[in-house]
């Protein structure tokens, strides 16, 4: 391959052949596998994930109604990777979204339960996947051992009350996240049409200030037919 005017490469028809997409040939892109659910403020002791894939299930998108969309999951089948999908697992990691916001400012009712749920959802819980019909490849919690590869940063930890008029307002502003090392796992090769399963298990419920929201994220690199 040459250079031409301006640095730009000069393509000849080996080139372009070296790159043609067609069905004999397949892709592979860094393509984590991810799906949502809700987490009732009064809890429960089994949340699953990729059971109901887009069109299916019920949203738990803030604002959002109806069937759950790309905001939810990428997945579009229930348990399986569709015909010409194939996924190459690498690393577990579950995302929490309280349904409290970090900021809060009430009356004399106790303050935002932003850390608090936080805290409780990430030391409780154990977390299986279940590839075919009764292959283990995760099983472990709490949920603290699968800390996100991002968060939001916060440098404000602000707490204050102020009395007007004998009625005391309070305000805090408070942000909490699991981190630390990602959870690695010796790869999985996930074919296509293969059932498979995760969920999170508790031997009692565990309750919240409200109901909020956790993502599962698998990741990993999807294989794929070139179209």
């Amino acid at each position: 391959m040459g250079m031409g005017g301006l640095g730009r490469p000069i393509l000849t028809q080996a080139d372009l052949q070296a790159h043609i997409a067609t069905t004999s040939t397949q892709d592979v892109v860094y393509w984590p596998l991810f799906d949502s659910a809700s987490w009732a403020s009064a809890g429960q002791t089994l949340l699953s994930f990729f059971t109901s894939p887009a069109g299916q299930g019920t949203t738990t998108a803030p604002g959002a109604s109806g069937a759950k969309t790309l905001a939810d999951t990428n997945m579009y089948a229930a348990g399986q990777l569709t015909k010409g999908n194939e996924f190459f697992m690498t690393g577990q990691e579950f995302q929490f979204f309280p349904g409290e916001n970090p900021e809060s400012k009430q009356g004399p009712s106790p303050l935002s339960g932003f850390v608090n749920d936080t805290y409780l959802a990430m030391v409780s819980g154990v977390a299986t996947l279940q590839v075919g019909s009764n292959r283990v490849y995760i099983q472990d919690g709490p949920l603290m051992e699968f800390p996100p590869s991002v968060r939001l940063f916060v440098a404000a930890a602000v707490g204050g009350a102020v009395e007007t008029a004998g009625t005391q307002s309070l305000a805090e502003i408070a942000y909490a996240s699991a981190m630390g090392e990602p959870y690695d796992i010796t790869p999985v090769y996930i074919q296509e049409t293969q059932g498979f399963q995760e969920f999170i298990q508790w031997p009692a419920a565990v309750t919240l200030t409200a109901t909020a929201r956790i993502f599962s994220r698998m990741r990993g690199y999807l294989v794929r037919n070139a179209q």
